[in-house]
């Protein structure tokens, strides 16, 4: 029972968030409790804090979509930079038909 206790322990603190901004606003706006604090702007600025890592992870996956469009779509994308080749009426409109047979 004591092992499972303590399994649950180091099981919770690996899947801990990054706590980071917290500490960096808390220490930026001088934090001494809640009643001595201004808690909005330390609030805001957890805010911006999470917003400005979050914006960064999108232009960094946007960055390589455009490098790689293949990555874009499902089943198109193989190992070892292999790319599966098309259909040849992928991307077309099939509802109306076509003479190529689409």
């Amino acid at each position: 029972m004591k092992y499972l206790v303590l399994a649950t322990f180091y099981a919770t603190s690996a899947m801990a968030v990054d706590n980071s901004a917290i500490t960096l606003c808390k220490e930026k706006y001088g934090y001494n409790g809640v009643n001595n604090s201004d808690l909005m702007k330390i609030a805001a600025c957890i805010d911006s804090e999470r917003n400005s890592v979050a914006h960064t992870e999108e232009d960094r996956i946007w960055e390589f979509l455009k490098a790689n469009p293949h990555y874009r779509y499902s089943g198109v994308a193989l190992p070892a930079g292999a790319r599966n080749p098309l259909p040849k009426c992928w991307g077309r409109n099939r509802k109306y038909g076509n003479p190529l047979g689409c």
